[in-house]
């Protein structure tokens, strides 16, 4: 008697599971999910993406590179030739992010850029290159949230006072990104580096 209650109870169990599992997607269908908003970004923006970094560095506007660690880099300026060293140089951002998973367009998520939003995005947010973790005073501010791997990646290939254009999936991004599952377009980053 126990037994076959526990047998109840078990493919109950299972049932339920098997429920509760379609409402929450896999984290392969997260990757999916991504790349046909990214993939339709590309498409509706018409950007197109070359196999290699530019030899002479320079991009065209449309033109972004897939880098190792599947961020998509564009560069505007690759800034003063002052590099950021590792573990060390302050990094103050300021950037355009826009959340690009359901729509076809890419729909603003912070401007801390241009001064027209200086009313609510007003100050730069900062990290340590190589950290990659928002290293300021302890604020509640949502460009904090965006600072992550990918934030940092084109600091890379640029320097002091660049500007970049990229595509983020969400495993490079901050924390807050990687658990909702959301790529950032960030549309222009500046870097300049604290003295």
């Amino acid at each position: 008697q126990m037994k076959k209650g526990f047998c109840i109870l078990m493919i109950l169990c299972a049932a339920l599971m098997v429920v509760s599992c379609d409402k929450t997607k896999s984290y392969t269908e997260h990757l999916k999910d991504e790349r046909k908003a990214i993939d339709r970004l590309i498409d509706h923006e018409g950007f197109k993406i070359l196999k290699h970094y530019p030899s002479d560095g320079v991009f065209k506007e449309n033109e972004f590179v897939k880098l190792d660690n599947d961020v998509y880099l564009n560069v505007i300026d690759s800034g003063n030739g002052n590099r950021a060293v590792l573990g060390t140089t302050r990094v103050l951002c300021r950037f355009i992010a826009n959340n690009i998973m359901d729509t076809d367009t890419a729909q603003m998520m912070v401007d801390n850029l241009s001064s027209k939003y200086n009313n609510i995005w007003g100050f730069p947010t900062e990290f340590i290159f190589g950290y990659n973790v928002y290293s300021g005073d302890s604020r509640s501010y949502d460009p904090d949230l965006f600072v992550g791997e990918g934030l940092a990646t084109a600091l890379y290939h640029v320097g002091e006072g660049a500007t970049v254009k990229m595509i983020v999936p969400f495993k490079r991004m901050g924390s807050y990104f990687q658990s909702s599952y959301v790529p950032v377009y960030f549309s222009k980053v500046r870097y300049t580096f604290e003295k």
